[in-house]
């Protein structure tokens, strides 16, 4: 993965997650606060195995 790439989704993971404590700080754990947690999961995941190379086609 390249480096701007990288950092872009490093900032938008650290937006996610603010934004998720926010939710809890101001509204509790509701249904929204759970699919920000889940995005944030998702992203962590699937950002370790993200598969960047060129397609063999």
């Amino acid at each position: 993965m390249s480096s701007e790439l990288e950092n872009y989704l490093t900032v938008a993971l650290k937006r996610l997650e603010k934004a998720y404590k926010e939710v809890l700080k101001t509204q509790g754990y509701t249904a929204e606060a759970e699919r920000i947690k889940i995005l944030t999961e998702i992203v962590k995941e699937q950002g370790n195995h993200e598969n960047t190379g060129t397609a063999a086609r």
